[in-house]
């Protein structure tokens, strides 16, 4: 019997020809914990001193984990430069090396940037976004609901995971103008609601995977937790390839389900029938099509997260603003998701044409999401592309937050009111 893509990658990891879903397998090579910090929370600290309490004093593989250093940066307080301090002596004293705390960038995006998550590699992280991964082919893990392969990572150097039933959604077809993935995942959500993945990991394929750009695969496969998945992935291809090599100069694998894999699921969408849509407040699972939301008028946008910031997503906002100016009642962030993003939009010009219309530059970090930098105030309305619209999430608990892609984003923050993109 063929296996899916994550079958495949855990059968190559436990020693074993096959696996099949509700099978628990041990694994010894994988990268990871990857852990982080934010907002007065040392999450190195925390898993050391938990640990400790069973006997355990030590990271049993420190050159498997990574420390990003993604929040509260640049540092706004004393207390934020004392953070950092705090977690870089602790991450040494442990003997981890891969320590990003000095504005490379949003960790789920740096650490493949850096090499250390490839496609085919099984890596844990203590955060279900980081799933955003299996854009690029690697499997994503953090314990299930249980959340305990960081610990288990931490302390054993090995981890115990359960192979996923997979539900397996094509999309095939060719976008409109101005959709994106951000645009597909808010219709796929919209469509199978809350809890129709649960406990499964979604394998996205079909002819417009194939088209779309390593970025915007990433993106479409870092919010499934909202549809109760534990992760997502795609084949890595010979586009995987050659991102890989262009910009990293890596050289990777290829990777895709076999043709006769069997699936707990299968949906398939049609790309030509997706518009831009809009997730509303006060939860994830609202969304609405932009253009029934024209009355909606916008206080800030928002170009960033790990969910949004990317090259693809600063050109396609550039190519919408360029010779134009924001309207005046807008508030307009931008900031690009890694330091690398920064410095390639920068060389093209993307910084400068959005800053021209009136976009503020930020430096590559989380602040954005969690409102540490732009918040809301009562009242106000946030378009952004941020990777949570809950009450209170950036700002005022009195705000709303609505999520769109870059190309609504961009076209809103021209009008001043929500707006669909397709015509510009």
């Amino acid at each position: 019997m063929g296996k899916t893509l994550s079958e495949k990658i855990l059968a190559k990891y436990a020693g074993k020809e096959n696996v099949v879903p509700g099978e628990y397998v041990v694994l010894k090579d994988f990268v990871g914990p990857i852990l982080y910090s934010f907002s007065g929370f040392n999450w190195i600290e925390d898993v050391h001193k938990k640990l400790l309490e069973v006997g355990v004093d030590k990271i049993a593989k420190p050159e498997n984990c990574i420390i990003n250093g993604d929040h509260n940066y640049p540092p706004k307080s004393i207390e934020d430069v004392e953070l950092f301090k705090a977690v870089r002596s602790k991450s040494e004293e442990l003997g981890i090396k891969n320590i990003y705390d000095k504005g490379e960038g949003i960790g789920h995006v740096v650490n493949v940037e850096k090499g250390h998550i490839l496609p085919g590699k099984v890596f844990v992280h203590v955060d279900p976004q980081a799933s955003n991964a299996g854009g690029i082919g690697a499997f994503f893990t953090n314990g299930g609901r249980l959340g305990s392969a960081p610990y288990e990572a931490y302390a054993l150097g090995e981890i115990t995971v359960r192979v996923p039933e997979t539900l397996r959604i094509e999309i095939n077809g060719k976008l409109g103008r101005n959709i994106s993935s951000r645009d597909i995942w808010f219709h796929i959500l919209n469509d199978i609601g809350p809890d129709s993945a649960y406990g499964m990991v979604i394998e996205f394929a079909g002819t417009t995977i194939d088209e779309m750009s390593i970025e915007q695969r990433m993106v479409l496969c870092g919010n499934v937790m909202y549809a109760g998945a534990d992760g997502a992935i795609m084949q890595s291809d010979s586009k995987t390839q050659q991102w890989f090599k262009e910009n990293f100069n890596i050289d990777v694998e290829t990777i895709k389900a076999d043709d006769d894999a069997k699936y707990e699921k299968t949906l398939k969408y049609d790309a030509e029938k997706i518009g831009s849509m809009v997730t509303c407040p006060p939860e994830m699972h609202t969304v609405k099509p932009a253009k029934e939301l024209g009355s909606i008028k916008v206080n800030q946008c928002l170009l960033g997260t790990c969910a949004g910031g990317t090259l693809d997503d600063l050109r396609t906002a550039a190519s919408i603003l360029k010779g134009k100016k924001i309207h005046a009642d807008v508030r307009f962030l931008v900031s690009p998701v890694t330091r690398r993003v920064y410095e390639q939009a920068a060389k093209e010009g993307l910084l400068a044409t959005l800053s021209e219309a009136g976009a503020t530059i930020l430096s590559s970090t989380c602040d954005v999401c969690v409102g540490v930098q732009g918040p809301l105030a009562p009242g106000e309305v946030g378009l952004s592309q941020q990777t949570l619209n809950t009450p209170g999430r950036s700002g005022s608990p009195d705000a709303d937050i609505y999520l769109a892609s870059a190309a609504t984003i961009a076209a809103s923050a021209l009008t001043g009111y929500i707006t669909d993109p397709q015509t510009y």
